[in-house]
């Protein structure tokens, strides 16, 4: 695994004080097959694909999407690489094709915990496990240098393969929330999974 790094991590300085040490911009960071970059402009394009396509959004929080204005898109972009609690990555081939999008949100420096996200908009590179070697690698790094001690993720109850993708990474399935999301106008099931930094890598 290589990677690249110039990121903006909120710490505890000796004093006791939250500080932010260098300027935020998500690493760049490669798997045998894939690597993960920051997110360009040229990716709004496929986004706009992808956020309409039913079978892309059949498992994601969120309502299906109409189609944004390509300014919109571009506009997210700068959300992302602004955020100071998140990195957000596509996820490219090594000949440069970009298939999808992962991402750490919500990081919590004092707790190190972070929560995951993924999408692979691609669809030709579905069961292909993409999925299982870019998570692998995203958690390594992040267990190694991002201060993360603990990734969650939410899976739909009816999202069987990311569910079986994430246990084949490591994590383990860790809480239930019945009727957590609405979705075809119906009340759905949340499973919540947990991966736990090994004792060996603590400091």
């Amino acid at each position: 695994m290589n990677a690249t790094t110039e990121a903006k991590i909120r710490t505890l300085n000796k004093n006791g004080n939250f500080c932010y040490t260098i300027t935020m911009k998500s690493p760049t960071i490669k798997s045998n097959s894939y690597v993960l970059r920051p997110f360009k402009t040229s990716d709004a394009v496929l986004w706009q694909k992808w956020d309409i396509d039913p079978e892309v959004q059949a498992f994601m929080p969120e309502p299906f999407n109409e189609v944004q204005d390509i300014e919109e898109q571009y506009k997210y972009i700068d959300e992302c690489e602004a955020d100071e609690e998140g990195f957000y990555w596509s996820i490219e081939t090594k000949d440069g094709l970009t298939i999808g999008t992962l991402a750490l949100t919500e990081i919590n420096s004092y707790h190190e915990v972070a929560d995951l996200g993924i999408v692979i908009g691609d669809k030709n590179y579905w069961g292909k496990g993409v999925a299982t070697e870019v998570l692998t690698t995203l958690v390594s790094y992040a267990f190694e240098h991002l201060n993360v001690s603990r990734i969650s993720a939410e899976i739909e109850e009816g999202n069987v393969p990311m569910m079986k993708v994430l246990e084949r990474v490591g994590f383990k399935e860790d809480g239930l929330f019945e009727s957590a999301r609405i979705k075809n106008k119906q009340r759905i099931t949340v499973r919540h999974f947990g991966i736990i930094k090994p004792i060996d890598q603590h400091e």
